[in-house]
């Protein structure tokens, strides 16, 4: 039988809650990625329910944090305490939310047909970036085990960190969601938001 998915590396990244499945099977921490609320509608209220039933969906055991474009050394600093805790490396999956279209978006399923892969999600600049910018902060501290796939986002971010809030702010799903809700969204504080404790005994 084939390794798992990146399960030699100590970071790792990945997308949807499918790849969380692939790469956080013996995480100790899973970071999830989601740097814009879903609908220009969406209070704070909704959103932090609407991420603690996502995180409950996740597979067990890795403590679930939230990452965004302004906690990444927040999530390092984590990380941290935990290897220190533990006496052992602490492994992180990344996992980046990217963008869900609500049914019929797509022509498929505008025609009556089902995706062939429902759970994949399209592509998010905003949150590739963010991964990024959670590795780069990891790396800072030592932690730099990295899958091919996470040195990826890291490169994009570091390559791009002067653009990082314009090319948020231009991108598609802001476009959607309007220039209000996306500069709250880029202000949101540095604080570490857990979303689910760890149940874990490792």
């Amino acid at each position: 039988m084939a390794a798992r998915t990146q399960q030699q590396y100590q970071v790792r990244f990945a997308w949807g809650t499918g790849g969380a499945a692939r790469i956080a099977e013996d995480a100790h921490v899973l970071v999830w990625i989601d740097v814009l609320p879903a609908s220009p509608t969406e209070d704070a209220r909704e959103r932090q329910r609407a991420l603690r039933s996502l995180a409950a969906q996740l597979p067990e055991g890795p403590e679930v944090v939230l990452g965004h474009l302004g906690n990444a050394s927040a999530i390092a600093g984590r990380v941290t305490r935990l290897q220190a805790d533990r006496g052992d490396r602490c492994v992180v999956a990344i996992v980046a939310a990217g963008r869900h279209h609500a049914p019929g978006d797509d022509a498929a399923e505008a025609a009556g047909e089902a995706a062939d892969v429902p759970d994949a999600p399209d592509f998010a600049v905003e949150d590739f970036l963010a991964a990024g910018a959670v590795v780069d902060a990891l790396a800072e501290v030592g932690i730099d085990h990295t899958s091919p796939e996470a040195a990826a986002a890291c490169a994009a971010h570091t390559g791009l960190r002067r653009a990082v809030k314009h090319l948020v702010s231009a991108s598609e799903a802001a476009a959607a969601l309007g220039s209000a809700v996306v500069r709250a969204a880029l202000a949101a504080d540095t604080d570490l938001v857990t979303l689910r404790e760890s149940n874990s005994r490792a």
